[in-house]
C-alpha cells in the first residue's frame, strides 16, 4: 500500500500522530545497518507489524506488512506470516494508512 508524500510527513511527524493513535503498539524508528534506510515499525505482535518507510524520488510513503519480531521471523519465516498472520498484517496496515491519511491530509496511490 502506498500514499502519496508530502512536505509534512516526516518520520518525527509520522511517528508522534502514531504514537498517540496507537498507544499500546511498539512503535519506534529504527535504521537497517546494511541497506542504510530508516523506517518506522509499527509492532502490534510477534506476527503482526507494518513498516513505513518514505521514497522521496517516488513522492511515495510504503506501507508494507512484516514480521516485526527477529525471533519469529528466524523461526518461522515467511510460512506464519502467509499461512496465519496475513489477515492480521492486512488489517494493521489498513489502519496505520487511515491514520496517516487523515492526519497529513494524504491519499493512497498506484
Amino acid at each position: 500500500m502506498n500514499l502519496e508524500l508530502n512536505d509534512s510527513m516526516t518520520f518525527p511527524a509520522m511517528l508522534d500522530a502514531l504514537q498517540a493513535k496507537f498507544p499500546l503498539y511498539k512503535i519506534e524508528l529504527k535504521k537497517n545497518p546494511v541497506a542504510r534506510f530508516e523506517y518506522i515499525q509499527v509492532y502490534k505482535s510477534a506476527y503482526v507489524g507494518t513498516w513505513i518507510r518514505i521514497f522521496p524520488k517516488k513522492n511515495q510513503v510504503m506501507l508494507i506488512k512484516t514480521i516485526p519480531s527477529t525471533m519469529a521471523r528466524a523461526l518461522f519465516g515467511g510460512l506464519i506470516a502467509i499461512i496465519v498472520a496475513s489477515s492480521a498484517q492486512n488489517k494493521l496496515r489498513k489502519e496505520v494508512a487511515e491514520v496517516l491519511k487523515d492526519e497529513f491530509k494524504t491519499k493512497e496511490v498506484g
